[in-house]
C-alpha cells in the first residue's frame, strides 16, 4: 500500500505561493484594463471583488483537494452570490437569489446586450455591463488558476487574460492605453518568470543543498525580472514615438479599402451618444450660436443601416471655403448666418445650419463631405470643444404644391440610389405595414407625409428613458410598445421610407435651443435639445426634413409637414413663432384613432399602445432566446471538449502517481477499461492470469501483449520491490499496443461513444490514492 503523495512533491515552497499570488496579480492587471472601457468608478469594487473571491474559492477546494467537477460547481456558485449580493441585495431572500433577482439580472442583462453595439466607451458602468464584467474576470480567474495550478500549464493560464485585453483594445478609449498594457506586460511577465523558473529548477540538484538552491532560484528571477524590466521600459518609451495614427509604421488602409488612406476618417456614430445627452447631460451648455433665423443645427446624416445600426463611413476634403450645393431648382432657400462657440460638445462634427455654404475659422482646419452636407475638425484635434467658426448656410424653404407634383417613380438612375438599401432579412412585417399607411399616396412626398403623421397620430409616445438603439429588432419592439425617443422615430421612419424606395437617411444634430434671457439672438443649446430626424430625397428639390417625433418641430417646415415649430421645452420664446399656411390633412374624423386601424391581420402582433407588451419582449432578444440559443452551443462546446478533458485528467493521474507500481496499475486498469468496449470484464474471482487468458481466447487478441501486461500488473500489485524504469515503460507499450488492437475491431459508433463518454470524468476519488478498478489477486 502506498502513501498519498505531498501536494508540492518535487516543487520549492517558495516559488509554489509566489505562482498563487502571481495568477492574482495577473487576473488583477486584466480587471485593471477596463478604466479603459468604464467611466467613473462605480464598477471597480465589484470587479475586484469578483477576482479576489474566485481565485479564493479556486486556492481553498485546491487545498481541500476536490477535484474539476466540484471546484466548478462551488465557483458557479460563488459567482451567483457575488453578483447577488453586491448588485441585487434587496430581491435577496435570506441573502439568496430569488426568482426576483433572476428577473432583474435578465432585464439589466438584455439592456447592456442592447446599449453595446450602441455606445462609445468609456460608458457608463451599467449594472449589466458591470455583471458582465464581474463575471468575465471571474471565469478568467478560474480558469487560470486551474490550469496553472492544477494542469501547470504556461500558455494557458495567460490565454484568457491576454484574450481580455485584446478586447479591451477592441472596444476601448484611447485613454490609459499605455498605462494599461504596461501593467498587464508587466504582470504576464512576471506570472511567466515564475512558473518557468518553477518548472526548470523544481527537479534540478543543486551543488550545496537547498541553500543554494534557493539561492540560484532567486538569482534566476532577479536576472531575468531585470532583463524583462529593461525591456518592458524600451517598448514603453519607444512605442509612442515609433508611429501615431496620422503617420504610422505601417498603414494597410491601402490594401483594404483603396483610396481611403488620405482622407478616410472613421467616426463612431453621433446617434448612439443622444440618449446620453438627453438623460445625464441634460443641463450641459453644448455649444452657443448666434444666428438670425431659427433652425435645427444639424451635425451630420447616416445613410448606412445594416439591420443592427445607423452609420456613415465618408471622406471629407480639408479646408472649403465655398461648399457644393445639392439643393436643385425645384427649392427655394433663404441665407442665414450662425456664429458658433463650441463648449462641451465632445464630437469631431461641427453644427451648422443645413444646408452649409461657406464656413470661416481662424485658428482650426475644418474638414467637408458634400455628400452628407457634414463639417468636420481637422485630425490634429481631438474634438470640437473650444472652437469658435462662422458659417453660411442656405436655409431651405419647400413649396408642398411643388412637391406634390413629384410621381413616385421620377428617380431613375439617381446618385442616391444606394440611400434605399435595407438588410436582406429586413422585416417583412414593417415592410408591409410601410406600404399599408402609404397605399392612397400619389407622391413620394405623400408617401413620407403618410409615415409621418402615422407617427404623430397620437398612438405614440415619446419616452427619453425607453432602452437606446434601432435595430431590426428594436424598430419592432418600438412599433409594439409605441414608446420611444427621437432615435426610434427617426431610424425607424428612415427604415420604412427605404422599403417604400424612398431614399432615406438619419440627420443628427439639435433643436433650436433655449434664446439667452438678455440676448434674443444668442441661442444656448444644451444636451436635452439632441435631436435626430430623417431625411427623404425628392427628385428635383433634393433633401427634405421630415420630423416624426411627437413634441418636435422644426423651425421653417410648419408650411410643408403641417408640424409648428416645438423643441417640448416649455419656454415663453417659443410662443411668438414664425406661423406658416397649414396644410389641410382632413378632419379629425378622417384619422385613425386607434394603430389596429392601420394594420394588416398579419401585423396584429404589434400589439396595442396602452395594452402591455407581450411576454417575450415584442421581438426582442429576451433571455428565453438566448437560453435557447446559448444552451444547444455550450452543451455542444462541452460535449466536443470531454476528449480533451479526460486526456487532461489522464495525464494527471499518471503524473500525479510517484511510483512505477502506481503507474503500472493504472495502465493496467485502463486496457481493461478499453477492453469492455468489446465486452470484456473482469470478474470478481479471476486473477491478472485467467483474465488475460480468457481475453486472449475469447478474442483472441495478441496474446504476448496482454499476457505480459497482466504478469507485470500483478508484479506491482503484490512484488515487495518497487518495479523498475524498463517494466513501467514496457507496461505502458503493451497497454497501447491492445488498445489499438481494441479500437481497429471496434466500430466507428463504438470508438466515438468511448471517445465522448463522460462517465470517467465524474469519478470524486481524490487524486494520489490509485486506480479504483478491483482486480483480483
Amino acid at each position: 500500500m502506498t502513501a498519498p503523495r505531498e501536494a508540492n512533491q518535487g516543487r520549492p515552497p517558495g516559488l509554489e505561493a509566489a505562482l498563487e499570488f502571481a495568477g492574482p496579480i495577473l487576473t488583477a492587471a486584466a480587471a485593471f484594463s477596463l478604466i479603459r472601457v468604464f467611466e467613473g468608478d462605480g464598477w471597480v469594487l465589484p470587479v475586484f471583488i469578483a477576482a479576489a473571491l474566485s481565485h479564493l474559492l479556486a486556492l481553498a477546494v485546491r487545498r481541500i483537494g476536490w477535484g474539476m467537477l466540484l471546484s466548478t460547481v462551488v465557483s458557479a456558485a460563488g459567482l451567483v452570490l457575488a453578483v447577488t449580493w453586491t448588485h441585487y441585495w434587496s430581491t435577496t431572500f435570506w441573502s439568496l437569489p430569488t426568482g426576483e433577482t433572476r428577473a432583474v439580472l435578465v432585464d439589466d442583462l438584455d439592456q447592456a446586450w442592447t446599449a453595446f453595439g450602441e455606445l462609445s466607451p468609456p460608458v457608463e458602468p451599467l449594472s449589466g455591463f458591470t455583471v458582465s464584467a464581474m463575471a468575465a474576470i471571474w471565469l478568467i480567474a478560474f480558469l487560470s488558476d486551474w490550469s496553472a495550478m492544477r494542469v501547470r500549464a504556461l500558455f494557458e493560464p495567460m490565454l484568457l487574460p491576454i484574450a481580455s485585453i485584446g478586447f479591451v483594445g477592441l472596444v476601448g478609449a484611447h485613454e490609459h492605453q499605455i498605462l494599461t498594457i504596461a501593467v498587464f506586460t508587466a504582470s504576464l511577465l512576471q506570472f511567466a518568470l515564475i512558473h518557468r523558473v518553477m518548472a526548470r529548477t523544481a527537479d534540478a540538484a543543486w551543488l550545496g543543498g537547498e541553500g543554494r538552491a534557493s539561492a540560484g532560484r532567486r538569482a534566476l528571477l532577479a536576472g531575468s525580472a531585470a532583463m524583462a524590466a529593461v525591456a518592458l521600459a524600451g517598448a514603453i518609451a519607444a512605442g509612442p514615438v515609433l508611429g501615431s495614427n496620422e503617420d504610422p509604421l505601417v498603414d494597410l488602409t491601402e490594401a483594404f479599402e483603396p483610396g481611403r488612406r488620405s482622407s478616410g476618417r472613421v467616426v463612431v456614430s453621433p446617434l448612439v451618444d443622444i440618449r446620453g445627452r438627453l438623460v445625464n447631460q441634460a443641463e450641459t451648455l453644448m455649444f452657443s450660436v448666434r444666428s438670425d433665423e431659427r433652425s435645427y443645427w444639424r451635425l451630420t446624416s447616416l445613410d448606412q443601416f445594416d439591420g443592427q445600426v445607423w452609420t456613415s463611413r465618408a471622406d471629407y476634403a480639408a479646408r472649403p471655403t465655398q461648399l457644393p450645393s445639392l439643393f436643385q431648382s425645384g427649392s427655394s432657400v433663404q441665407e442665414s448666418v450662425q456664429q458658433f462657440s463650441i463648449e462641451q460638445l465632445g464630437a469631431v462634427w461641427l453644427p451648422a445650419a443645413f444646408e452649409p455654404r461657406s464656413v470661416e475659422s481662424a485658428v482650426a482646419e475644418i474638414s467637408y463631405e458634400p455628400s452628407s452636407s457634414t463639417l468636420i475638425v481637422g485630425r490634429s484635434l481631438p474634438s470640437s470643444n473650444g472652437l469658435s467658426y462662422t458659417v453660411s448656410s442656405a436655409l431651405p424653404r419647400f413649396d408642398p404644391e411643388v412637391l406634390k407634383t413629384i410621381p413616385r417613380d421620377a428617380r431613375a438612375n439617381s446618385p442616391v440610389d444606394s440611400y434605399t438599401a435595407l438588410p436582406s432579412d429586413f422585416s417583412p412585417q414593417v415592410r408591409a405595414l410601410a406600404q399599408q399607411l402609404t397605399a392612397g399616396a400619389a407622391s413620394s412626398y405623400e408617401q413620407a407625409l403618410a409615415l409621418q403623421n402615422f407617427f404623430r397620430s397620437g398612438n405614440f409616445t415619446y419616452d427619453a428613458s425607453a432602452a437606446a438603439g434601432h435595430s431590426g429588432t428594436r424598430i419592432e419592439e418600438f412599433l409594439s410598445i409605441r414608446r420611444g425617443y427621437c432615435e426610434q422615430f427617426a431610424g425607424t421612419f428612415a427604415a420604412m421610407a427605404r422599403s417604400l424606395d424612398l431614399p432615406a437617411r438619419v440627420a443628427v444634430g439639435f433643436t433650436v435651443g433655449e434664446a439667452h434671457p438678455d440676448d434674443p439672438g444668442l441661442f444656448l443649446v444644451r444636451g436635452k435639445h439632441a435631436h435626430a430626424w430623417p431625411e427623404v430625397y425628392l427628385e428635383g428639390v433634393g433633401w427634405v426634413a421630415f420630423e416624426p417625433t411627437p413634441g418636435r418641430g422644426a423651425p421653417g417646415a410648419q408650411n410643408y409637414t403641417g408640424v409648428a415649430e416645438n423643441q417640448a421645452i416649455g419656454r415663453p420664446e417659443l410662443a411668438a413663432l414664425e406661423q406658416g399656411p397649414a396644410i389641410d390633412f382632413g378632419s379629425e374624423s378622417d384619422r385613425p384613432n386607434e394603430l389596429e386601424d392601420f394594420l394588416l391581420p398579419q401585423l396584429e402582433d404589434f400589439g396595442d399602445a396602452r395594452g402591455t407588451a407581450s411576454p417575450d419582449g415584442g421581438g426582442r432578444m429576451t433571455w428565453r432566446t438566448w437560453a435557447a440559443i446559448l444552451a444547444p452551443s455550450l452543451i455542444s462546446l462541452l460535449v466536443l471538449l470531454i476528449p480533451w478533458f479526460k486526456h487532461i485528467r489522464k495525464r494527471r493521474r499518471f503524473m500525479g502517481l510517484s511510483g512505477n507500481r502506481g503507474k503500472i496499475r493504472l495502465l493496467w486498469a485502463e486496457t481493461v477499461e478499453s477492453l469492455a468496449q468489446i465486452s470484456l470484464t473482469p470478474r470478481p474471482d479471476e486473477t491478472y492470469a485467467e483474465f488475460s487468458r480468457r481475453a486472449i481466447e475469447q478474442i483472441p487478441l495478441h496474446s504476448p501483449d496482454l499476457r505480459q501486461l497482466g504478469e507485470l500488473a500483478a508484479a506491482a500489485a503484490f512484488a515487495p520491490s518497487e518495479p523498475s524504469d524498463r517494466s513501467q515503460w514496457l507496461a505502458r507499450t503493451w497497454s497501447l499496443s491492445v488498445r489499438a488492437e481494441v479500437n481497429f475491431r471496434v466500430s466507428r459508433w463504438q470508438r466515438l461513444k468511448a471517445v465522448f463518454n463522460p462517465l470517467p470524468l465524474f469519478s470524486l476519488r481524490r487524486e494520489g490514492r490509485g486506480p479504483g478498478w478491483t482486480i483480483g489477486p
